[in-house]
């Protein structure tokens, strides 16, 4: 497994070989980035797929260094692309107008691939003698999935060492990290976060228990509607890290408690 950052929020790539053949998860960001990414594939092997962990701009705009292949994501996201949906529509016109703001140009355009298949939650596929399984985990997003991979498990935009809980659900985001806690549990050794480094399962954990602890206190405001306790409520990391108050309160935007 061959883990890259790119030089945008440390947003990761994953390369996954085995039998002659690759999976690459969420590639991105820049074209040069790209071009590292496609480089880092054993000689020989084939890029047999392409797993999207959801429809957020930066994680799926890469596909296109990669074209004809079969691209995986949550059933949500095929169906949002096959009717060209919201979230489809959303994550191009995002990922159009961000390379337009800082002059990136991107020679493949700005449009979903062809080969788009749904993986069932707890469904298997395979890629060269590695079967692998896919959960459905919305919270961050409603289409977010993440993917077990032997003793790894990439996890996209949740468990991230450098930024706090991103909450589209808060409900579905508190369901899904005790989802989380349960496959933590189940041999997994090495964890891929969507933004940030690799982690160990015990980094891990400790960051799927604070986030709780953290949206659990935020829920607990938005029960008794405490604007004010939500403001107060104490960050599980990063909280000097420009941008992440503001988060903070978008979160409690989605809790029902505007501040």
């Amino acid at each position: 497994m061959v883990v890259t950052s790119s030089g945008i929020w440390q947003m990761t790539s994953t390369v996954i070989a085995s039998g002659g053949s690759c999976l690459v998860v969420d590639p991105g960001y820049f074209p040069r980035e790209l071009e590292q990414i496609a480089g880092s594939i054993p000689k020989g092997a084939a890029v047999e797929a392409l797993l999207l962990t959801h429809s957020h701009w930066d994680h799926v705009i890469g596909h296109g260094r990669f074209p004809g292949v079969p691209v995986y994501v949550s059933p949500v996201l095929a169906r949002s692309v096959a009717e060209n949906g919201e979230l489809a529509r959303q994550a191009m016109a995002a990922a159009r107008e961000h390379d337009a703001r800082w002059y990136i140009e991107r020679p493949w355009g700005y449009a979903w691939p062809g080969q788009v298949r749904g993986l069932d939650d707890e469904g298997w596929f395979n890629i060269g003698d590695l079967d692998l399984q896919a959960f459905l985990i919305p919270g961050h997003a409603p289409d977010c999935l993440a993917v077990r991979a032997g003793s790894r498990l990439l996890v996209g935009d949740y468990l991230s060492p450098c930024e706090i809980p991103f909450v589209e659900d808060l409900a579905a985001y508190r369901r899904t990290l005790q989802r989380l806690l349960a496959l933590l549990e189940a041999d997994i050794e090495t964890v891929v976060p969507g933004h940030g480094r690799p982690l160990s399962v015990a980094e891990a954990l400790r960051i799927a228990r604070e986030d709780l602890r953290y949206l659990n206190a935020l829920a607990r405001a938005a029960e008794s509607g405490d604007a004010g306790a939500a403001a107060r409520i104490e960050l599980p990391r990063a909280g000097e890290v420009p941008g992440m108050q503001d988060h903070h309160r978008d979160n409690c935007q989605k809790a029902g408690l505007p501040i």
